[in-house]
C-alpha cells in the first residue's frame, strides 16, 4: 500500500497560536465593560421601566374618559331663538334702530289708500311716533302700578297715566280705554260747606221747600 506522510512547518504552528490567543484577548477586552458604562445603563432601564409604569397609570386614567366620550351626547332641542340668533338680522326697523315693524306698517299705509306713493322714510318716521308715544305711556303706567304695589299693568293703570298727563290727556281726549274706570274726582261745588251762614234769616232764605 501507499503511505502519506504530512509534514507540518513549526513555523506555521507558532502563527497559529498567536492568532488564537490575540482573538481570545479581544474577545476578552469586548466582553469586560467598564462599572461606570454598566452603572449608566442600568440606570437607563429603571427610568425606561418607571417610565412605562407612569404610561400604564395615565392608560387606566384614561379610561373611563374614553369610555364616556364614547358615549354620544343626547340631540340638543334647536329653538327658533338660536336659529334667529345664528342669522343675522338685517331689517329695516333694526337699520333704522326701532322695535316697531316698518314694513308692516308701510304695507297698512299702501292698504288704507292714503296715497299714490308711500317712500320707506314716511313709514320710519311714523313708525319712531308710535313707539315713542307707547314707550311714554308705558313709563307712567308701570309708575302708577309701582305706586299701588302691583306687578302687572292692567288698563287701569293706563287709565290713569294718561288722565294725569297733561299733553297725553289732550292728545287722547276722545279716546276710551276698556277696562281703564274714571279719575276719581268730585266737582268743589258738590263738596260739604265747611262754615255753614249763621243766623235765622240767613237760614230761612238758604233753605228751600221741597213742597208743591
Amino acid at each position: 500500500g501507499s503511505s502519506f506522510f504530512i509534514i507540518v512547518c513549526p513555523t506555521a504552528v507558532t502563527r497559529a497560536q498567536e492568532e488564537s490567543k490575540a482573538s481570545k484577548m479581544s474577545q476578552a477586552e469586548e466582553s469586560e465593560v467598564p462599572a461606570s458604562v454598566a452603572a449608566e445603563e442600568e440606570d437607563a432601564d429603571h427610568e425606561d421601566d418607571e417610565e412605562d409604569e407612569e404610561d400604564e397609570e395615565v392608560d387606566k386614567e384614561d379610561e373611563p374618559a374614553r369610555s364616556k366620550a364614547a358615549v354620544p351626547p343626547a340631540p340638543v332641542k334647536k329653538t327658533k331663538k338660536d336659529s334667529l340668533d345664528k342669522k343675522k338680522v338685517n331689517t329695516t326697523s333694526s337699520k333704522a334702530g326701532l322695535c316697531f315693524p316698518v314694513a308692516r306698517l308701510r304695507k297698512s299705509l299702501k292698504e288704507g289708500g292714503y296715497a299714490k306713493r308711500i317712500p320707506i322714510g314716511g313709514a320710519i318716521y311714523l313708525t319712531a311716533v308710535i313707539e315713542y308715544i307707547v314707550a311714554e305711556i308705558l313709563e307712567l303706567a308701570g309708575n302708577s302700578a309701582k305706586e299701588q304695589k302691583k306687578n302687572r299693568i292692567i288698563p287701569r293703570h293706563i287709565q290713569l297715566a294718561i288722565r294725569n298727563d297733561e299733553e297725553l290727556n289732550k292728545y287722547m281726549s276722545n279716546v276710551t280705554i276698556q277696562g281703564g274706570g274714571v279719575i276719581p274726582n268730585i266737582h268743589t261745588v258738590l263738596m260739604p260747606n265747611k262754615n255753614p251762614p249763621k243766623g235765622g234769616a240767613a237760614g230761612a232764605s238758604g233753605s228751600f221747600s221741597q213742597e208743591y
